[in-house]
């Protein structure tokens, strides 16, 4: 029996979702090339992100070289990894990094879609990379903002983002409004590597407590930076 014969804890709403979050995610992909440090050098926009027919537990990412159709390759990404754990956008668009820069060529393709596009399943490189993840730090960049406009989901009503900029290569600074008191735009310093200086997974734990972090915790952590964008700057770099 294999994986695909194996009834999915997730229903085909849920994972169908799941597509969507990924492809909202992806839609940052079609202009810049995915491949190459930062999102530039070598690489491969993409072209589409479809849920090939009867497959709600999969999304399929086309690339191509921006400038021939006929150079167009797809990848069939799981949604829900082997521990029934959805697989997250951010590995999804780790993977995509990797593949574009230095993946299979048509060569490898197991099938072909109706529109004639090439087909790669990469299932087994996204269980490796979830097993070994190496994230860019624009990868990191990108889900910590997006924590706090999250897709398909509304913003804190009372810390609404404002803004946001690159400190070191290590930390974003995002510049909040608080809406419940007085009127005070802050920014708040979070890290976007771990303490062994690797680059962190998209949404930590951070980001999931941030809205209250900032609540109850900011006086304990002032920072003594003078920034022109904010009233005051709070170093949550260590949370």
């Amino acid at each position: 029996m294999t994986s695909a014969d194996v009834p999915s804890p997730w229903s085909e709403y849920e994972q169908t979702d799941l597509h969507r979050v990924t492809l909202r995610a992806l839609l940052r992909y079609v202009s810049p090339p995915p491949g190459g440090e930062g999102g530039g050098g070598p690489g491969r926009p993409v072209r589409g992100v479809v849920q090939p027919p009867g497959r709600p537990d999969t999304t399929r990412v086309v690339l191509w070289d921006g400038h021939d159709l006929d150079t167009s390759l797809a990848y069939d990404f799981p949604l829900v990894g082997r521990h029934d754990y959805n697989v997250p956008w951010s590995d999804i668009a780790g993977v995509l990094r990797q593949l574009a820069a230095t993946g299979p060529t048509a060569a490898a393709a197991t099938s072909v879609d109706g529109l004639g596009i090439p087909v790669v399943d990469v299932r087994a490189e996204t269980f490796r990379f979830q097993d070994e993840p190496s994230y860019d730090l624009t990868d990191a960049l990108h889900a910590v903002v997006c924590g706090l406009e999250p897709y398909g989901g509304e913003p804190d009503p009372e810390l609404l983002i404002s803004g946001f900029l690159l400190i070191d290569l290590g930390t974003v600074r995002l510049y909040l409004d608080r809406t419940a008191g007085p009127p005070a735009r802050i920014g708040v310093d979070v890290a976007l590597r771990d303490e062994e200086g690797h680059v962190r997974e998209g949404f930590t734990g951070t980001m999931a407590a941030l809205p209250s972090l900032v609540r109850s915790e900011l006086d304990w952590n002032a920072s003594e930076a003078e920034d022109p964008y904010c009233a005051a700057v709070y170093d949550l770099t260590h949370w």
